[in-house]
């Protein structure tokens, strides 16, 4: 799995978790429902701001998408 597909799949989750329908965060974030469901899909990647404001809108912060850190705290655990 790349780091596309990665960040795709958290945000996927934190999405599913929340029980936020694809189409209501779609409008909450400013983004065509289509598009969002082939990023939550992997299919595509995201833009820098859609980025952002996926995070600020599922609440995650930017140190989940950290490979580094991730892998650290793996091998921590």
């Amino acid at each position: 799995m790349d780091h596309i597909d990665l960040i795709a799949a958290r945000m996927e989750q934190a999405r599913f978790e929340r029980g936020i329908p694809v189409a209501e965060l779609a409008r909450r974030v400013g983004v065509d429902r289509k598009r969002l469901g082939r990023i939550l899909n992997g299919e595509r990647a995201m833009r820098a701001d859609e980025f952002v404001r996926l995070c600020e809108e599922l609440k995650l912060g930017l140190e989940r998408f950290d490979p580094i850190r991730n892998t650290a705290s793996r091998v921590i655990d």
